[in-house]
């Protein structure tokens, strides 16, 4: 079920489409899919003109613009509002500076999440597909007042102003304080102020609005209020298509990417089922092929197994009983398995720094240190709770070898240091620092043993406490457990 969370000032609330309506609910199941909106007064909303750039050049300026604008928040995007492919146009950045409200709902639940919205930019994607181009839109809530001012259909400026009363004068005074600004920066003049697009009750409101001089635009049908969503209607049917203009990082969309991609897979599997039942009746020999083929590595396997039991013979003339030995290679596979592959490490130090356009990999090492052998030039590991670990292997000589050992964790040294591509202010640099560890440290069971963020601030400062700072800048050193779920494996 697809399932809205509109978070505004006034807290969180759930709504359910039944029946083409949306109605609140007062919690989602665990089976649904959620769209967040937020109407928040941290939303900001700002246009630029974007030159004809292509491919890897373009999202990496739209990417410094982001960083420029929103140092502090990953709940940020750069959607392109208008322009061809050879022909420059415009986006916007939009964001959230502080997502608190917005994350503290959200870890509450656990549940797919497709994406999380601003309203404004919902606003102008809604006012441009009715065609509505010069428009001051206003949405009012309980204890806020949303003004957006589209021009040409690219949004100039938007308002979350606090609502002291809910009777319309407040929310009048409001939009001739916005008329006044816009007459002032001559974004309109006084002549061509567009007019109000008022999502509410506006009998009231329009009153005001014609003594001043400014314009009530008539509710269009597709803006019409439904059900307990009301005037938030038309926002829920469009969010729920997944438009531009998504805030939330790719880490929190993962799941729900996941499913889309499976329910995408399985669509693919029913109509490959369908074109074989329409169209395999010629294929008929290759079933009888691939049947000869399987009696085929029956009798490879019988053969494979007469071996074995010949190779079990030789291995006991020899005095070594084969259960340890087969015992024994069971062991090496499971390390191996268990051991941290080249590519996952590769993996976990490009996600360290995906989210840096300015910070570079410089130098990269890793090892396997024994049980006992220190790590990171001298730093010992802290022990996890040691794994129980059976093998219990068929044995045709009626011995038993031992069948548990408690063995302790392993763990593997990984150690890189970065080099800026761009000359940073010491205080960004510590902030990259800081950036990096704490991405470090939220990885399951990585400890952090040479730490450049936690020196940062002595770093700066010359003379120090004796430390070498070459050691320690731009270099870090860490410990990443192997993985457990192998070595817990039962033969």
């Amino acid at each position: 079920m697809k399932t809205i969370l509109f978070v505004n000032s006034s807290g969180a609330r759930y709504f359910r489409r039944d029946q083409g309506v949306w109605q609140l609910i007062e919690k989602p199941d665990i089976r649904d899919r959620l769209w967040v909106i937020a109407n928040l007064p941290e939303e900001t909303l700002e246009t630029f003109a974007l030159p004809l750039l292509f491919g890897r050049d373009r999202s990496h300026f739209l990417e410094r613009h982001l960083a420029t604008a929103f140092p502090h928040s990953e709940y940020r995007a750069a959607p392109v509002l208008s322009g061809r492919r050879l022909k420059s146009g415009t986006a916007a950045l939009s964001g959230l500076t502080t997502a608190e409200a917005v994350t503290r709902e959200l870890a509450k639940l656990n549940m797919p999440i497709a994406g999380v919205w601003g309203i404004s930019m919902l606003l102008t994607l809604m006012a441009r597909r009715l065609s509505i181009t010069n428009v001051v839109l206003v949405i009012p809530s309980v204890h806020f007042l949303r003004i957006l001012v589209l021009k040409d259909g690219i949004p100039v400026i938007t308002r979350c102003i606090h609502r002291y009363s809910e009777d319309n004068d407040s929310d009048a005074n409001e939009i001739l304080r916005t008329r006044q600004h816009l007459e002032n920066k001559h974004i309109f003049e006084y002549s061509s102020i567009p007019p109000v697009l008022y999502l509410g009750e506006s009998e009231s409101v329009g009153a005001h609005l014609s003594r001043a001089g400014i314009a009530l635009l008539p509710l269009p049908d597709a803006l019409a209020p439904r059900g307990d969503a009301a005037y938030l209607h038309p926002l829920f049917e469009l969010v729920v298509s997944s438009p531009r203009g998504q805030l939330a990082p790719l880490q929190l969309r993962a799941r729900h990417l996941a499913q889309s991609l499976r329910q995408a897979a399985y669509a693919g599997i029913a109509c490959s089922l369908l074109a074989a039942m329409l169209f395999g009746q010629a294929d008929l020999r290759e079933l009888i092929t691939l049947h000869g083929r399987a009696q085929t590595l029956e009798a490879d396997l019988l053969q494979a197994t007469g071996e074995r039991e010949r190779l079990a013979a030789r291995i006991s003339a020899t005095g070594t009983d084969p259960a340890l030995v087969r015992q024994a290679t069971k062991f090496a596979a499971l390390e191996l398995e268990a051991a941290t592959t080249t590519d996952t490490l590769l993996q976990l130090t490009a996600d360290t720094i995906a989210d840096l356009p300015q910070v570079r990999i410089k130098n990269l090492t890793f090892r396997f240190p024994k049980h006992g052998e220190s790590y990171c030039q001298g730093h010992t590991v802290i022990e996890l709770p040691l794994i129980n670990r059976k093998i219990d292997l068929p044995l045709n000589s009626g011995s038993t070898p031992a069948d548990s050992g408690d063995t302790p964790q392993r763990f593997t040294e990984l150690q890189f240091s970065i080099l800026l591509t761009d000359e940073l202010a010491p205080a960004a640099q510590i902030e990259i620092k800081k950036h990096i560890s704490t991405v470090l440290k939220a990885k399951d069971g990585v400890q952090l043993m040479q730490d450049p963020a936690a020196f940062s601030l002595i770093n700066t400062l010359k003379g120090g406490f004796g430390m070498d700072t070459t050691q320690t800048d731009n270099l870090w050193c860490m410990s990443i457990p192997w993985k457990s779920g192998a070595a817990k494996e039962k033969s």
